[in-house]
């Protein structure tokens, strides 16, 4: 694990304060881990958590309410999110602005 880029310890770490129910977006984590418009930086470290579920992944939509990708598969990401009370309709986080989580 000491290959992790000082990028991804930056994202694991704003991951995890995502609450549970909640979803913030990759662009969201890179504005504001100060990589501005990284957001797909950020879903390649996503992709390679070796933290998972303890830097839950599964709370990272994109920008659009769309679910994205995850690396068990998008019909587990849904079911975690679903697990926590998050619907997910047509491939998309319902109410998704009222879900969205805004780091302070």
């Amino acid at each position: 694990m000491n290959n992790i880029t000082s990028f991804a310890r930056q994202v694991y770490a704003a991951t995890k304060k995502i609450p549970r129910g909640r979803v913030a977006t990759y662009l969201t984590i890179a504005n504001y881990i100060g990589y501005k418009g990284a957001a797909r930086a950020v879903g390649n470290a996503l992709n390679k958590n070796p933290f998972a579920p303890s830097v839950p992944c599964h709370r990272v939509v994109k920008s659009s309410g769309e679910i994205g990708g995850f690396a068990f598969g998008l019909s587990e990401k849904i079911k975690r999110l679903k697990g926590e009370g998050v619907e997910v309709a047509k491939g998309k986080v319902v109410d998704f602005k009222r879900k969205l989580y805004l780091f302070k």
